[in-house]
């Protein structure tokens, strides 16, 4: 008879029962991994079932995503898996498939259920025979903000990860999940704030007045373009309707400026600032513009208003890929076609400046008329809206304080931040001298890099480049309103440029290189931030950059913004910075 030695047996059964716990990890990990995958093809399902407004299969998505990422999380919360996070190589990996277990199973909870009842109506974005469905918005608010507070924790729980020492695959995918949830929270931010002033802005609690002006980016101005084409917008309960329209140089200009100018804005904008509609965008702060805007309104037409929205034509090709062409004038304007025909065409084809205005006028109230009863798909117009607000190229602003509360700090806010914070902010905005519409052929790119920090100041450097496009026959091929009013006879062709670039507040110029390039220059000061201006003259095809250095204000050690004008192309000019500290 064999006798088994208690020391064996002993280890016997620890091994057992260290097999066991070993299995049973093997198996929470495959376990965890299986349902934050079906998790992901759940929140998949669930973005195409709200893009196309099927309630029904946004909430099947949403039902199993909560369901999905619920056995996540309890997996990832057991004894064991508590064990596995202490373990050396792994221990760091099992604390990230943790921390997005819970940020999945946090946002199944907070509220994805009352946004997929809710689906049906975010139709209520879209204008249907002129009116937007005021109380369906209301009923949108809730739910958003619900779901907003959600995708805000999991976002702060995923930051608190420091993803680096993982194994490859769960690098990536963690940081790609964690663009996902600062892109949907991003999001859910504007679409909170909108819902919260949107009743107000449609005349729920009374008629709305609001100036719409079209930014004309042939003519470049600071916040994107010459400010051609007004209209007065009426909103009451959700009825919009188009009731007066004028065109820039129609408004004229004042004796004085409408509203006091400071110091310096005088030095750097001149008196037109205040004095001219159509130079009421030359500084870059928005707000200010559609304050000199209104004044100017009310001098001339008189009446309430109660605010200034402002898009640019290269809005309006987003807006047409989602709205179907319109044919004005016996012109077939696109998605595609649409900057070229109003940016330029129009002025080649149009030999007299009225003309060219009552051609204008009559797109945009095709636009205005298109939009107001529109028909097609509400995924693609929001997408075209929100492009164009991420771009800074949609511009709104209220006088009313608790309506302008919500609205600032985001990108259609399109402020100049002069008040200190952790995040030092750039400016590049950029103007036209030429009087005529040669900024059609105007491309240019900027950056700025964080490339140290010391004593709680960063030091940053930057370059920009500017060309023309125009042909090099320019002179003889143009016409006289094109090619402009703003530069000697054997320049014509050219193009003078303003460029005026803000440094942070607190901060300063440290060196500036022209290459070699012989540029009017001037400094200024903007309640405390430097300002370099600069006048840079492009003969056709010519090509001209400059670089520099500059500091950030003390105290200012977080990442930055870059803000520059936006172009004629599509896309954005501005970037973030990332903090050198």
């Amino acid at each position: 008879m064999r006798v088994h030695h208690p020391r064996r047996l002993a280890l016997c059964s620890v091994a057992a029962i260290v097999v066991a716990i070993v299995a049973y990890a093997g198996w929470l990990v495959w376990d965890s991994g299986r349902a934050l995958a079906a998790a992901a093809d759940d929140a998949r399902a669930a973005k195409a079932a709200v893009s196309a407004a099927d309630p029904a299969a946004a909430s099947r998505a949403l039902d199993d995503f909560s369901s999905h990422a619920s056995t996540a999380a309890h997996r990832t919360d057991s004894p064991v898996w508590s064990l596995l996070t202490k373990l050396p190589a792994i221990g760091d990996d099992a604390e990230g498939v943790r921390a997005v277990s819970q940020a999945a199973d946090a946002l199944g909870a907070g509220g994805l259920d009352g946004l997929a009842r809710s689906v049906g109506d975010m139709d209520a974005f879209v204008p249907h025979d002129g009116t937007v469905d005021v109380q369906a918005v209301e009923r949108l608010q809730q739910p958003v903000a619900d779901v907003h507070r959600a995708l805000a924790a999991a976002r702060v729980a995923l930051s608190r990860q420091d993803p680096r020492g993982f194994v490859g695959p769960l690098r990536t995918k963690y940081l790609d999940l964690q663009r996902q949830i600062a892109s949907a929270d991003d999001a859910l931010t504007a679409a909170d704030r909108t819902l919260r002033v949107l009743p107000v802005m449609l005349g729920a609690d009374g008629p709305r007045s609001y100036l719409l002006v079209m930014q004309n980016n042939a003519e470049i101005r600071a916040t994107g373009g010459l400010p051609g084409s007004v209209s007065l917008i009426r909103a009451d309960k959700g009825r919009i309707s188009m009731v007066k329209q004028a065109t820039g140089t129609a408004l004229g200009h004042a004796p004085a400026p409408v509203l006091p100018l400071t110091a310096a804005e005088r030095t750097l904008f001149g008196d037109n600032l205040g004095r001219y509609f159509l130079d009421g965008n030359l500084t870059p702060d928005f707000p200010r513009s559609a304050a000199l805007w209104k004044a100017r309104w009310q001098q001339v037409e008189g009446g309430e208003v109660d605010g200034v929205v402002s898009v640019d034509t290269v809005t309006l090709s987003y807006l047409l890929r989602a709205l179907g062409p319109i044919t004005v004038d016996g012109v077939r304007l696109t998605g595609d076609n649409v900057v070229d025909e109003l940016l330029h065409n129009a002025y080649v084809r149009i030999a007299a400046p009225a003309d060219q205005d009552v051609f204008f006028r009559d797109v945009a109230v095709a636009v205005f008329d298109r939009l107001t009863s529109f028909g097609g798909s509400r995924s693609d117009l929001v997408d075209a809206l929100r492009r164009g607000a991420t771009e800074r190229r949609v511009l709104v602003h209220d006088f009313d304080p608790a309506v302008q509360g919500e609205l600032a700090g985001t990108a259609v806010a399109g402020e100049l931040t002069t008040t200190s914070t952790r995040s030092p902010q750039v400016g590049i905005y950029f103007a036209d001298g030429t009087l005529g519409k040669m900024s059609y052929y105007l491309r240019y790119g900027a950056r700025v890099t964080a490339t140290s920090c010391q004593g709680g100041v960063q030091s940053m450097s930057g370059r920009l480049t500017v060309r023309s496009t125009a042909p090099k026959d320019a002179k003889a091929a143009l016409p006289e309103y094109v090619l402009g009013y703003g530069v000697p006879a054997e320049s014509l062709g050219s193009q003078l440029v303003v460029v005026q670039i803000f440094a942070p507040e607190g901060g300063k110029f440290a060196n500036f290189d022209t290459n070699g390039l012989d540029f009017d220059q001037t400094d200024a000061d903007f309640e405390g931030r430097p300002v370099r201006t600069l006048w840079v003259l492009l003969k056709p095809g010519e090509v001209k950059d400059l670089s520099w250095t500059m500091t950030s204000g003390p105290g200012q050690t977080g990442a930055g913004r870059l803000s520059v004008t936006p172009s004629i192309e599509a896309g954005s000019k501005s970037m973030s910075m990332p903090s050198a500290c």
